[in-house]
């Protein structure tokens, strides 16, 4: 006798509801409270489970499904970290949990407190009828994902690294479905940007304010944010970023598709870009074709009447595979050139990753999600921000960024509630994910 799905739909909305009302904001975090809520509900289903406290009340979760083959394990990961909401410019508490019209409302409800639903109830179903897979699968649930990992999975990897060990790792960042032509095109996240934050600190002149001279550092640091603003860096093509402009390239009427390659041609490449009619898949593409830089933090003077000696600011730089920290020092340098009395220090780096397609795990997903959704096509993507799957990719494991969700023809719309207001997600597409996560799960696994 099959699953019955509507029950299943049910489950999983409920669990997301109450998951998203422990509230986990980071800073400060207190993923523990997080921990404890999933810990109750796995070991009610009879699984063991393993807590390791990075900090005080800072939690991650490991539980195990033992493999009978001995082969490399497979992670189930999400982070329990959610950032912090502006809850006067949400229609709903963004802590409440609410259902309302079939969606379940909340912070964390899209990033990524879904994932980990999903992730969760395709294992307790597993369970339920017995399965037993031929290697490991860990369900893992993380802290700190949202500040950069120290008190979570780069915690784990420098006090635990023998639980750490696996071929493969499905996290978040990919899955999305977009509407396109007759096909629903779904991303696999496969690749990830590199960060290289900066601080940009000027010096002048000091004196009064009522005494106007020409070495005021003020006006040096708006005269490189306005051309930092107004940058493009050079297009920049890598393989995932080819695959995925014409794998949508090729769901599109002529002369849309042709159009849609030029965006890999440096003449064509910005003119296309503007004509793109989605605005987030707009964005999506001028960030995944070049560095990006982005004022961020601005530091001057203290007193009105009071020309101060330095000031700075402070840029997200994103950077592509292959890009060095010291190439975007000398970026930087070449396009402020003229302004005098600065320099550069880079804050934070890690590197870009990325992750095979041509393996039988990405084939697996492919199938499955084709399988469940007849008109489905999916291509590979880059994430312009940066996810825990950097970790392991540094490590030599494969990770992917794979949550599938009912396919939508307003992209922009889902983007914007990203660490945005309104954060949402249809109970359509917890289960569609969990069901995606089930079969590929028993066909990977078993």
């Amino acid at each position: 006798m099959g699953l019955d799905w509507d029950k299943v739909r049910e489950e999983a909305a409920q669990i997301l509801s109450d998951y998203i009302k422990v509230d986990t904001t980071n800073p400060p975090g207190k993923e523990m409270a997080g921990v404890r809520y999933l810990q109750g509900i796995l070991e009610r289903e009879g699984f063991p489970t393993i807590v390791l406290e990075s900090q005080p009340d800072r939690g991650n979760l490991i539980c195990p499904m033992k493999g009978t083959d001995g082969l490399s394990p497979l992670i189930l990961l999400h982070h329990i970290d959610v950032v912090p909401a502006e809850a006067e410019k949400w229609m709903h508490p963004p802590y409440s949990g609410l259902v309302v019209n079939r969606e379940i409302w909340g912070r964390g409800a899209q990033d990524c407190k879904s994932l980990g639903v999903i992730e969760l109830v395709a294992f307790l179903l597993l369970k339920r009828e017995g399965f037993r897979p031929k290697r490991d699968i860990l369900y893992m649930a993380a802290a700190d994902e949202e500040t950069g990992g120290k008190w979570g999975v780069g915690w784990l990897f420098q006090n635990h690294p023998e639980m750490m060990k696996a071929e493969y790792v499905i996290n978040e960042g990919g899955g999305v479905g977009m509407i396109i032509g007759k096909r629903n095109v779904y991303t696999c996240q496969t690749a990830e940007k590199g960060i290289c934050w900066l601080k940009l600190t000027f010096r002048g002149k000091p004196g009064h304010g009522s005494v106007p001279h020409d070495d005021n550092c003020i006006e040096k640091m708006a005269r490189a944010i306005e051309r930092i603003s107004s940058y493009r860096s050079p297009l920049r093509r890598t393989l995932t970023t080819e695959n995925f402009i014409k794998g949508i390239a090729e769901e599109q009427n002529f002369p849309r598709s042709f159009l849609m390659k030029q965006l890999l041609y440096p003449f064509f490449s910005k003119s296309v870009e503007k004509r793109i009619p989605d605005p987030g898949l707009r964005g999506m593409v001028g960030a995944i074709l070049r560095n990006t830089f982005v004022p961020t933090v601005v530091q001057g003077g203290q007193k009105t009447n009071v020309i101060p000696s330095e000031c700075s600011c402070q840029v997200d730089c994103r950077i592509l595979p292959g890009v060095e920290p010291e190439m975007i020092k000398a970026e930087v340098r070449n396009l402020l050139f003229g302004i005098k009395d600065y320099e550069v220090e880079i804050l934070q780096t890690s590197a870009a990753s990325e992750s095979p397609t041509d393996n039988a795990f990405y084939r697996i997903l492919e199938n499955t999600l084709k399988r469940l959704d007849p008109k489905a096509k999916m291509i590979p993507a880059m994430l312009s921000g940066a996810t825990d799957s950097r970790f392991f990719r540094s490590k030599g494991t494969a990770a992917y960024g794979f949550q599938p969700m009912a396919p939508m023809d307003n992209l922009s719309e889902y983007l914007s509630r990203v660490h945005g207001h309104d954060e949402r997600i249809s109970a359509e597409s917890l289960l569609f994910g969990t069901r995606v996560l089930y079969e590929m799960l028993k066909d990977f696994c078993g």
